[in-house]
């Protein structure tokens, strides 16, 4: 009994709480864009072993945009 009595009390509130505000995720996908560009600029696409390592290039520097 004194669990369900916990768990509404907890539930009611959790439910009085603020509504939390969403992301703003411009600023995310301006970092990705300019780490595409700079790995589009860095690794031409003139040889497979630098479309390769384009790959790389933009799964480093997106992670990094996540990260920072």
């Amino acid at each position: 009994m004194k669990r369900l009595v916990f768990a509404g009390l907890l539930a009611g509130t959790l439910g009085m709480l603020p509504n939390p505000k969403p992301a703003d995720a411009s600023r995310t996908v301006a970092c990705m864009l300019s780490s595409i560009a700079s790995c589009d600029r860095d690794f031409p696409t003139k040889d497979v072993y630098l479309a390769a390592a384009r790959g790389y290039c933009y799964m480093i520097r997106t992670a990094i945009c996540r990260v920072f």
